[in-house]
């Protein structure tokens, strides 16, 4: 009767031989190009807005922005991002609410052009302003 590490010993040596055996003129695989990926979160006291950017400058991206909740009364929320390169505030459509502590928005995203530079989260407290988080840069 075979032992679990006898049956493993013989499949690592099988498995050893096969890729030692590849025929020499096989190409390597290019490597992947990663995907860059920041995030930065923001405590605004009540709670953490937080703000992430995949990609790269000069290509398509996401950008996210959720806010989680921790103290504080009742809100409703509007998530949003900008750029500190001048443009307007890009707001998403849906309002989240009523927020109580321990609740959350999730992550609202924005598919995008990254160009250079650094964008920061952005939350509408309906009825009573807009607050920013601090920034991140877009990865080059």
């Amino acid at each position: 009767m075979r032992t679990l590490a006898t049956t493993l010993g013989v499949s690592a040596a099988t498995l050893l031989l096969a890729t030692t055996a590849a025929p020499a003129e096989a190409a390597p695989a290019a490597p992947a190009s990663p995907t860059a990926y920041v995030q930065r979160c923001t405590d605004l006291g009540n709670g953490d807005l937080c703000i992430d950017v995949t990609g790269r400058v000069g290509g398509q991206g996401t950008i996210g922005v959720g806010y989680w909740k921790r103290a504080g009364d009742s809100i409703h929320v509007r998530l949003g991002w900008q750029n500190n390169t001048g443009g307007g505030a890009n707001f998403h459509s849906t309002v989240y609410g009523p927020l109580v502590p321990g609740s959350n928005t999730g992550t609202d995203t924005w598919r995008t052009y990254l160009a250079a530079g650094c964008v920061h989260p952005l939350i509408e407290v309906i009825g009573q302003g807009t607050l920013k988080g601090k920034e991140v840069c877009v990865p080059s």
